[in-house]
């Protein structure tokens, strides 16, 4: 059957003539395309124009064309969940981002009010891409690693002038909710207000101690505090890393 191929089949056959890989030629002639890295890239893109163009209604393409060019369709079936690693010798799973890449292919903005995405999974994964798929994983922060460098910028501009003006400064911050709401996962014990008070502690005193090892603030007579530099002003102004 050749329900798929919505164009004249003499025009097929006239554009098949130049597709080179025999396997494609042949798909090509019932509406199915083939996309993978092994194709030549004019046969790639004789592929991509005619899917684009809803000339042919099936594609049939390996995980990165996800990462790829925009090829919105209205039913993306996934066939399977895992790859091939040749490093390791075996099978592992496909990264959540790739598999969300790949689902975010289903729905044509300007066809469709609504996509549909099938996935292909081992019975026991079933139950995880359940909850994965209808309870998304929240977002955590990634504060930490630049703690140093927004202090900077809070002192140069003013707002903070002491070491307690660091740890207010800190519980108005996202990631101070996702600290409360996920202790474990910022290698917290518990969230009593003492293991919090001690844990800012320690994080703002690290990235003070930071900052003063990279001359951009120092730490007044009072030992409270807290003054810029000139190189604390320019790496504010430039958004440079401190240790720059």
């Amino acid at each position: 059957s050749k329900q798929w191929l919505h164009m004249p089949e003499s025009e097929m056959d006239n554009l098949a003539k130049n597709v080179r890989d025999s396997n494609l030629k042949l798909s090509l002639a019932f509406g199915i395309g083939l996309h993978h890295a092994g194709l030549h890239e004019k046969d790639r893109k004789i592929v991509e124009e005619l899917f684009v163009n809803q000339k042919i209604q099936v594609l049939v393409a390996t995980s990165t064309l996800a990462w790829g060019v925009n090829f919105p369709a209205h039913l993306v079936v996934i066939k399977g969940t895992e790859y091939f690693d040749g490093k390791t010798h075996h099978y592992v799973d496909f990264p959540i981002t790739d598999v969300l890449q790949m689902m975010g292919r289903a729905g044509r903005p300007q066809f469709d009010d609504k996509g549909v995405a099938v996935i292909y999974v081992h019975d026991i994964k079933k139950h995880f891409y359940k909850k994965f798929l209808y309870e998304p994983f929240p977002v955590e922060s990634n504060l930490l690693e630049v703690l140093p460098d927004h202090l900077n910028a809070e002192i140069v501009s003013g707002t903070i002038t002491s070491k307690q003006d660091c740890m207010d400064y800190i519980t108005w911050t996202y990631f101070f909710r996702r600290l409360i709401m996920n202790p474990s996962f910022y290698e917290l014990d518990d969230v009593q207000s003492d293991s919090i008070n001690r844990f800012l502690s320690g994080l703002v005193q690290k990235a003070l101690g930071e900052l003063e090892t990279s001359y951009c603030i120092e730490v007044a007579e009072d030992e409270r505090t807290l003054v810029p530099t000139s190189l604390g002003r320019i790496a504010s102004f430039y958004y440079l890393h401190n240790g720059t």
